[in-house]
């Protein structure tokens, strides 16, 4: 005797999860919001940074004296520290940067990236790595996010 069972129809907890996934733009945005957060946080807790900044050369120090700044990379006015945001977000991907800019650049990539050309070196807030690549606080914490978006 054989016995052949075909059946279509999938658990009521998948079927569920599938239909949410169907809208993740608010899941994106709650993802984009965590990059965002970490990216400013950067500026002040070295511990979320993707990397050593290096520190200033004395050149810097003394005009950033002679503008009333203080001493820390990236600060001045706190414009760029502020500036982390989300561009776009869709049920997909979602998009963070920054709008600050010198003339035709990307203030944020220069710092991001470093300009060796300008002797500017890499001091990158962003939670990822030049080559793309996330930190494994921004990976863990994205995790979280889009776990309890899940779980709503």
């Amino acid at each position: 005797m054989n016995v052949k069972l075909t059946t279509d129809t999938i658990a009521p907890s998948l079927r569920r999860l599938l239909a949410k996934a169907e809208n993740a733009e608010p899941a994106m945005r709650a993802a984009a919001t965590v990059v965002t957060s970490l990216a400013r946080d950067a500026f002040t807790n070295e511990a979320v940074r993707p990397s050593a900044w290096a520190p200033l050369r004395p050149f810097t120090l003394a005009r950033k004296a002679e503008l009333g700044y203080g001493s820390k990379p990236l600060i001045a006015s706190g414009v760029l520290a502020r500036s982390p945001r989300t561009i776009e977000t869709s049920r997909t991907h979602a998009l963070v940067g920054s709008d600050r800019r010198v003339g035709d650049y990307s203030l944020a990539a220069i710092h991001q990236l470093g300009a060796p050309k300008a002797h500017v070196p890499p001091r990158p807030f962003f939670p990822f790595s030049a080559a793309g690549k996330a930190t494994e606080t921004a990976r863990r914490r994205v995790r979280d996010v889009l776990l309890r978006w899940l779980r709503k």
